[in-house]
């Protein structure tokens, strides 16, 4: 897959994408929502649990979406900057609760979000060679690997706990599964919307 430079109005898509892609995360899962699902529901180790299974691939999604869609260079990064950065201004401005364990709306929110972003960049340029399938696929997986671990070592300890060495191969096989799985859902649903947003620029 061979991307392009990035114009004005791709890189407004990108950022839009970002942007309603917080709004939709942070109302779609309220303060304490994801903790109850990982913890209490599925009964998973912590702390990342919900990070692995829920944060990360959503937003792998987003990010990965924005990329293949618009077929730009920058476009990961710049859906998570706009991602990180909506975060951050719908908790502190307008109140929006969160839990306090994932940080959200701090800097060390933003700069795990913007190396995400940076994962996907970063894949999507050296795996050129794959199909798009496996392309999306390895994005996805390498993208959740690294946020998580950007929080086992940077949020976490300040936020919640070092994570127990017991429980990592079963927070890294979750977080790899979930990766895996947002890659190919980006995968299916870029692909009709390329082809629909190629049709509307020939009009």
């Amino acid at each position: 897959m061979k991307l392009s430079a990035a114009s004005p109005k791709e890189i407004a898509l990108g950022a839009a994408l970002g942007a309603v892609g917080a709004a939709i995360f942070l109302f779609a899962f309220p303060a304490g929502s994801i903790s109850t699902l990982v913890h209490d529901v599925l009964r998973l180790p912590g702390p990342g649990a919900g990070i692995a299974l829920v944060f990360g691939p959503f937003l792998v999604f987003v990010v990965l979406l924005s990329s293949l869609v618009t077929q730009a260079n920058g476009e990961a990064l710049i859906a998570a900057l706009a991602f990180g950065i909506s975060c951050t201004l719908l908790v502190h401005a307008f109140g929006v609760r969160t839990g306090p364990a994932g940080a959200f709306g701090s800097l060390l929110f933003l700069a795990a979000v913007v190396a995400l972003g940076l994962a996907v960049e970063v894949v999507l340029v050296v795996g050129r060679a794959f199909p798009r399938a496996w392309h999306c696929v390895l994005a996805g997986c390498v993208a959740n690997a690294v946020l998580l671990v950007f929080y086992w070592l940077v949020i976490f300890p300040r936020t919640a706990s070092w994570v127990r060495w017991k429980d990592l191969p079963l927070l890294m096989g979750i977080c790899l599964v979930g990766g895996l799985l947002a890659g190919y859902l980006v995968w299916l649903v870029s692909q009709p919307l390329s082809r629909a947003l190629a049709l509307r620029q020939k009009e």
